[in-house]
């Protein structure tokens, strides 16, 4: 009986060995690729606390066992190597392999760079992390300044940031969102030294992490981590400027932390920019975009102006107002988190726009002269509210409620001319275009999110609700003269009130459910439906002879109700290993649009079947790098302005109408990335490419009648296809050492569509190449030179003879250089150079150079006076250069013009350490 009771009790203890858990791994020498024997490796836990060690053995190979489950840190020592520290955590019944753990000499590392011990710059799946503090930067300088000296960013003049070729969406703090969508709130306003690090990852939304599906065209998401002393107390930053004439800014941002909770205040004045507020003006109010749910969206269509905020879309000379709120705050061990924002923008502009165009039709052309003043009005009042609770370790659920108020007046005053080859005048037009308009919009969403026991088992469900109403009232006056031979044959005089009354209320909800299958395999199902009723009310009036406007124009009106259904559900089996994610499947809705013309009592049905085929792939053939690819098919239904036979005659010799006929299109995306960096060589590349091929895509066909009249009208073709890329290579970093980078993307494609009853081809190509140099010694001197070269080809087959190639020369060439008496010069100079056009006259090369003398004052430097000089060569002009399949377009408008203004500048840190 006694051996029996020793077997079982053996049988226990081994039982019980290998229930805990194992930590292997090989350390390796990185310069000659050898074993490292005796290397000392520690299991600390995250009180500092040595749990366990052990040496490798003669293979490099070490294992650690019995250790309980936990997080803990895992250091690697060996002489005359830097020491490596990860963090692993420990599982019941689960082994941690650690794979290869290269260790490199210290004094190849101080040699190549001077680093934190995790390194400068760490690539993990789709997120690149920098090192704040291995980048340096002058004292007092911004989070924009400090992504000008990072791989692979760009960041323009207005504040525009593109990451490894794409357009950044949002700016996130802390994982939180700083004023909703407004990056420039958080780049230009936070201290560089209050940040600890700067991660960049794909856009994605809560189903594409689920899915690991993307469209390829969400951008990237830039996340500031703050150093755990910079949050807490309060900081801020005042600014105050002026020329002592008509142009004055003014700006005031406060931060304050109290714990866990985070209050922020900012108010702006400017007459020299929008203010930096409002990077879109986005129709979900910082709601994340689910291409899922927005498939019906489109067909509740406005007239209304959008009134963007940013300065990338500025036409004039500004008059900006901005104020806003924000309060966060987590409690209750987190498991209670709020978000709370109130925005406030007011923008006017006064603008003069020139225009030139070229229209080419298969027998002849026109050449167009335009000349616009405008006066613009928009004031919009959002609010946005986000509550997280976590009801236990499985469950949470998120709210997340937008609203907005918006009002755009405006007033339009143009005069045109077209001219035919022989330059004679074959129309004239006198318009003035009145604008008075409101929109109101309200979204919410209400996710739940249930984890189990069972590991990577997930349930979450949405449901969604948003309205927009929206008032406008137009008036159109315009005189149009047109020509027969050179001389007067036909006017046409207008007088009209167009009224627009509508609203659209939408109900939806989704449930996705994610099983897995084994360890690396799991299948992700979903299913959601949409409700979209609406209705529009849109009636012009002729002025009648009692100065009223009372006679109704049908031919400019259209009243209607729409119910639109649809029913989505997909099936998506995802891979995933250490090293590689492999996500395959396809999605399927039926969309169901019932539409009533009030009008002519017409009542029309469209169905709409819709597939999505979608693949990804991403695999991480080291520590450092990342290749992926995705696929994604979706149709494409036409909208509702599309579909409906409203004439738009905004633009009296443009006038747009419906068509009822259109059929649904196909659309195939493939894009692709890859990135690398190599620490110690301090060498980075970041590229992505992509293409779209469009079965059935939705093009126009144009009329142009022999008096310079245009009818535009909705058709469906095929054979379009369009594709871009961009490849930057970057080595180097530090102090007193050259920076080098070499970059080129590109953009082309085919457009096919139809002028005159011919069908037209029209090929594009454009490519841009160069490369930058950087040399600096903080607080002494820095240069930066960027310049770039690019050519453009299209032609089309209407006139194979009217070819349109031109180069284009442009870049940056900045610098900073320290006098004596602590003075700072800094100068900043942009280049837009671009080749004229055969029939454009006018010069089209703009040189914007700006530089300015600051003195900082006090020890931490938190006082600067600065004189500013802006335009210095007084070459400010908007010009905007459009070539689309039948037309050559080069634009000019107002921007604010040569300046000087002294400012003063004052920064507020009450944190820990200043």
């Amino acid at each position: 009986m006694s051996k029996y009771l020793l077997l079982f009790f053996c049988m226990a203890v081994i039982g019980t060995a290998n229930a805990q858990t194992s930590i292997r791994g090989t350390v390796r020498d990185t310069i000659e690729n050898k074993p490292l024997r005796n290397a000392v490796v520690a299991l600390v836990g995250t009180d500092s606390v040595l749990h366990q060690f052990t040496r490798t053995g003669s293979d490099g190979a070490f294992a650690i066992r019995n250790a309980k489950p936990g997080a803990y840190k895992i250091l690697v020592s060996f002489p005359r190597f830097a020491d490596f520290v990860e963090d692993v955590t420990v599982k019941e019944g689960g082994a941690v392999e650690m794979g290869t753990i290269a260790l490199t000499l210290k004094s190849k590392l101080l040699q190549e760079v001077v680093v934190r011990s995790a390194g400068a710059i760490r690539i993990k799946g789709d997120t690149t992390e920098f090192v704040a503090d291995s980048f340096v930067v002058r004292e007092g300088a911004t989070v924009e300044e400090l992504l000008k000296k990072l791989p692979g960013f760009q960041v323009n003049s207005k504040g525009e940031i593109t990451a490894q070729g794409q357009r950044v969406q949002k700016v996130l703090v802390d994982g939180e969102e700083f004023f909703g969508n407004d990056p420039t709130m958080a780049t230009q306003n936070i201290a560089a030294k209050a940040v600890d690090k700067v991660q960049v990852f794909d856009n994605k939304t809560e189903q594409q992490q689920i899915t690991g599906m993307t469209s390829g065209s969400e951008g990237k998401t830039v996340n500031i981590k703050l150093k755990e002393d910079s949050k807490k107390g309060a900081f801020g930053k005042a600014e105050l400027g002026s020329n002592f004439n008509r142009l004055h800014d003014a700006k005031l941002l406060y931060n304050r932390f109290v714990g866990k909770k985070k209050f922020s205040a900012f108010g702006t004045r400017s007459n020299t920019s929008t203010g930096s507020l409002g990077w879109q003006d986005r129709q979900r109010l910082g709601i994340e975009n689910d291409y899922e749910y927005d498939e019906i969206s489109g067909f509740y269509y406005s007239f209304g102006e959008s009134g963007e905020f940013d300065n990338w879309n500025l036409r004039g000379l500004p008059t900006a107002y901005t104020a806003g709120a924000l309060f966060i705050n987590k409690w209750n061990e987190d498991r209670h988190a709020v978000n709370g924002s109130y925005l406030f923008n007011q923008l006017a502009t006064v603008n003069r726009a020139s225009t030139l165009a070229q229209t080419i039709l298969p027998d002849t052309s026109f050449f167009t002269n335009q000349y616009t003043n405008s006066d613009v009005m928009v004031r919009q009042h959002t609010a946005n509210f986000k509550y997280e609770w976590k009801l236990d370790s499985l469950r949470s659920i998120k709210f997340v409620s937008g609203a907005s108020l918006k009002t755009n007046i405006s007033d339009n005053v143009t005069y045109s001319e077209s001219l035919s080859e022989e330059r004679a005048p074959v129309n004239q037009s006198d318009r003035t275009n009145l604008t008075d308009a409101t929109r109101q919009q309200m979204s919410n969403v209400l996710t739940y999110n249930q984890k189990f026991k069972k590991k990577d088992r997930l349930l979450m469900a949405v449901l969604r609700h948003g309205f927009v109403g929206d008032d406008h009232t137009n008036y159109l006056k315009a005189t149009n003269r047109f020509y027969k031979s050179g001389l007067l044959d036909e006017v046409e005089t207008i007088d009209q009130q167009k009224t627009n009354v509508g609203n659209s209320t939408t109900l939806g909800g989704k449930v996705t459910y994610k099983e897995p299958i084994t360890e690396h395999l799991s299948v992700i199902a979903d299913y959601g439906y949409n409700l979209n009723t609406a209705n529009s009310r849109f009636n012009t009036y002729d002025k009648s002879t009692n100065g009223k406007y009372e006679n109704l124009n049908p031919l400019f009106s259209n009243n209607f109700e729409m119910d639109v259904q649809s029913h989505s559900g997909s099936l998506i089996a995802r891979y995933m290993s250490k090293k590689m994610n492999i996500s395959v499947g396809s999605g399927i809705s039926n969309t169901t649009l019932d539409l009533l013309n009030l009008d002519n009592r017409d009542k029309r049905l469209y169905h709409f079947l819709n597939f999505t085929p979608q693949a990804a792939f991403r695999y991480s053939p080291k520590a450092q790098s990342t290749l992926s690819f995705n696929y994604r098919g979706n149709t494409r239904q036409p909208s509702l302005n599309q579909l409906q036979p409203l004439r738009n005659n905004s633009d009296p010799l443009n006038v747009f109408v419906g068509n009822p006929d259109l059929k649904v299109g196909f659309n195939h995306n493939i894009s692709g990335f890859y990135n690398s960096y190599k620490m110690l060589k301090q060498r980075g590349i970041w590229a992505n490419v992509g293409v779209n091929f469009m079965q059935n895509a939705i093009t126009n066909r144009v009329t142009v009648d022999d008096k310079g009249r245009s009818l535009i009208q909705p058709v469906n073709i095929s054979g379009n296809h369009n594709y871009y890329y961009y490849l930057e290579w970057n080595l180097g970093e530090g102090e007193k050492r050259w920076i080098y980078s070499l970059r080129t993307n590109g953009n082309g494609g085919r457009n096919n569509n139809f002028v005159n009853g011919f069908t037209n081809r029209t090929d594009y190509r454009n490519v841009i190449g160069g490369f930058g140099l950087r040399y600096q010694a903080t607080d002494k001197y820095m240069i930066y030179l960027s310049p770039e070269v690019g050519y453009n080809w299209s032609n089309n087959s209407l006139r194979p003879d009217q070819k349109v190639n031109y180069y284009t020369y442009g870049g940056n060439i900045d610098g900073m250089l320290m006098l004596p008496g602590k003075l700072e010069l800094r100068s900043e100079c942009n280049f837009d150079l671009r080749q004229k056009l055969d029939g454009f006259a006018q010069n089209t090369n703009i040189i914007y150079w700006n530089a300015s003398l600051a003195r900082s004052f006090f020890k931490d430097k938190k006082a600067k006076i600065i004189l500013q000089a802006n335009d210095i060569l007084d070459q400010n002009r908007g010009f905007q250069r459009t070539i689309n399949s039948y037309a050559i377009t080069d634009q000019r408008y107002d921007r604010v013009a040569r300046y000087v203004m002294l400012k003063l500048e004052y920064t507020l840190n009450k944190t820990p350490g200043n």
